[in-house]
């Protein structure tokens, strides 16, 4: 009969045409990478006043409330990255809970993205607006206003945007419940293989009345 175990992991092992550990990694990469580039526009932002990517900071907000939004966002930022690290801890000590806080800030990416359709700054640094792609049409139509080609444009991008979050959300949670299974096989396997190397082999019939007895009296000897 076949391990239910392996039937699950072969079952449930691939995402559209990717393994499904190939696609968690690829997409922790591309996280790590792109917290590591905003985390940099960041520090460069709070020191010399510009910034690397173009993204917006709130200026209209007041200094303290500044401060406060860019902290926060720091900080959240610090946490992905350690989040992203711990995936790639996981996945090569075979540690499902290792992706656990990954998950919990993928639903809260997806989240917040689709609250920043209402308004931009509720999404985290480094999530296209419609700001940020007012300004860089700006500067490619040289001060144009835009139409509604570029509106449908940027309405499309961003569809596809979020819908590579929702993949992403559901590979890596895939992904955590076959690490699971294979971390469940591998115990298993384990505690049989244990049972063997305790299990003593009993001796036949024949073989046990070959043996002499132990319950008999010690031979009489006359003085």
């Amino acid at each position: 009969m076949h391990d239910p175990n392996a039937v699950h992991l072969a079952l449930f092992s691939r995402s559209l045409c990717c393994h499904v550990r190939t696609a968690t990694v690829a997409f922790t990469i591309y996280y790590l990478l792109s917290t590591l580039v905003v985390l940099a526009d960041i520090v460069m932002w709070v020191f010399t006043g510009k910034d690397l990517g173009g993204f917006i900071h709130n200026e209209h907000l007041t200094h303290a409330q500044q401060i406060f939004d860019t902290a926060s966002n720091f900080l959240l930022l610090i946490m992905i990255g350690i989040s992203c690290i711990f995936v790639l801890v996981g996945l090569h000590r075979g540690h499902s809970y290792h992706l656990v806080p990954f998950i919990v800030q993928l639903y809260l990416d997806l989240g917040l993205s689709l609250m920043s359709l209402f308004s931009g700054p509720w999404g985290l640094p480094g999530t296209p607006c419609f700001e940020e792609w007012d300004r860089l049409m700006g500067y490619v139509t040289q001060g144009k206003e835009l139409g509604q080609k570029e509106t449908m444009m940027f309405g499309v991008l961003f569809v596809l945007y979020l819908l590579m979050k929702v993949y992403a959300v559901h590979t890596v949670t895939k992904c955590y419940y076959i690490v699971k299974l294979a971390g469940v096989g591998k115990n298993s396997q384990g505690a049989k293989e244990s049972e063997k190397s305790v299990s003593v082999e009993l001796p036949s019939y024949d073989e046990a009345l070959k043996l002499p007895s132990k319950d008999d009296p010690p031979a009489y000897h006359i003085p």
